[in-house]
């Protein structure tokens, strides 16, 4: 196209979520399933919109809401509140953080400017599709590791480190989008000491998006003692949204959270952030900020008894869905806690046959790299009864 750049990857985005998102919304059988939308909803099918959070929200003087906030890397409450929440007392290194547009946002800040062009991304085999499409828009190329491998992960970082000048791998943990994988802190331990002995720079992109509803969310924080392990060799950066942990999608309010043991460095990265943020959404919404910051720091317990009631509604969600799986020999990941199940199909032709049969028995799930996502955080408990049997049915009819 001539008003394009001519290394502009030209290739139309295929959404897997919106487009069966809508045929869902379209479908009115009595016995639809929609398990399309990675959003927090209720047991009458709503959208989850915590009122620890809004009803504070909607105090906010108007003019809150209108100004610009009063930097580029974020207001300074905000800062500090998303370090004290997300870090609690676990790491010991330097520290900063740069409000994001959402998660999204810290992990393409990340790729955008850690990378060379030509490079490779590492990222998990199954996993959230945006971080492809990102390294696309970077013109990277990428490869995958096997998140319930850990020697193959280790062995991926070496092997990178030796073909290029620095090394990013993005680890989805606690719960996983789409698996539910939470890596341990031992696990932890030993990614880090593999990153401390490669001959080049390493760096962890850690995207936390769902970690506010892990289900020990008392120890959620512990894996991040291994980030004080991390030598000078290695720069850790945290993806944290405010999207799940709020459930305040819309409002497209993050953080990047940039760990180092060497204060330049943090300070040098964050820098360069910082500019690239001012080049692209210039600053982020003010009064989501100030409302985080006001939640975190005046009204957490409020907050924190409010979520664990859905966190207790994921727990019976999720251990139903898999129960009845296991009970039919229906075949999903290995689940630990989150906001998704995937079944686990290795062939990705057989997954378009299952996901097309699905859609035809009004099941609507989301395709990813081997396997079909059911987002157990927006299914009724009603619907998730008996939702195994269905699918099994469907495998059966096809001779899987």
């Amino acid at each position: 196209m001539k008003f394009i750049k001519n290394n502009t990857d030209c290739t139309k985005i295929v959404d897997t979520v919106f487009p069966v998102l809508s045929m869902a919304n379209e479908d009115k059988s009595e016995d639809k399933v929609n398990a399309t939308i990675g959003s927090l909803c209720d047991e009458n099918g709503q959208l989850v919109a915590l009122d620890s959070y809004y009803s504070y929200f909607k105090q906010l003087d108007n003019r809150v809401f209108a100004k610009y906030s009063e930097a580029i890397k974020g207001n300074r409450n905000y800062v500090d509140a998303v370090l004290k929440h997300v870090l609690e007392d676990k790491v010991n290194l330097y520290k900063s953080c740069v409000a994001t547009s959402g998660g999204t946002g810290a992990v393409s800040l990340t790729i955008k400017d850690i990378l060379e062009e030509g490079d490779t991304l590492l990222l998990p085999e199954v996993a959230w599709g945006s971080y492809k499409l990102m390294a696309k828009e970077y013109h990277l190329n990428t490869t995958t590791y096997d998140i319930y491998n850990l020697n193959d992960l280790l062995d991926k970082i070496k092997l990178l480190a030796a073909r290029q000048s620095r090394v990013l791998v993005i680890i989805n943990s606690p719960c996983h989008n789409p698996c539910g994988q939470s890596y341990s802190e031992e696990e932890f331990d030993k990614i880090i000491e593999t990153m401390n002995n490669a001959d080049v720079p390493c760096v962890l992109l850690n995207d936390i998006a769902y970690i506010d509803y892990s289900y020990n969310l008392k120890d959620s924080r512990n894996y991040m003692r291994s980030f004080n392990n991390a030598n000078s060799n290695v720069l850790i950066i945290i993806a944290f949204s405010i999207s799940k942990s709020m459930t305040s999608y819309g409002q497209r309010c993050g953080a990047a959270i940039i760990l180092s043991s060497n204060e330049k460095d943090c300070e040098f990265v964050t820098d360069i952030f910082e500019k690239t943020c001012r080049s692209t959404w210039s600053n982020i919404n003010n009064a989501a900020m100030e409302n985080f910051a006001d939640i975190i720091n005046n009204h957490c317990d409020e907050f924190l008894k409010e979520k664990e009631y859905y966190i207790n509604l994921l727990k019976e969600r999720s251990s139903l869905l898999i129960k009845e799986a296991h009970d039919v020999d229906l075949p999903v990941y290995h689940y630990d806690e989150g906001f998704f199940v995937t079944l686990k199909i290795d062939d990705n032709s057989q997954r378009d046959i299952i996901h097309e049969k699905l859609i035809e028995n009004h099941i609507y799930t989301v395709k990813v790299n081997r396997g079909i996502r059911i987002a157990v955080c927006s299914v009724p408990t009603n619907k998730i009864r008996g939702l195994a049997r269905r699918i099994k049915n469907i495998y059966i009819s096809l001779e899987l």
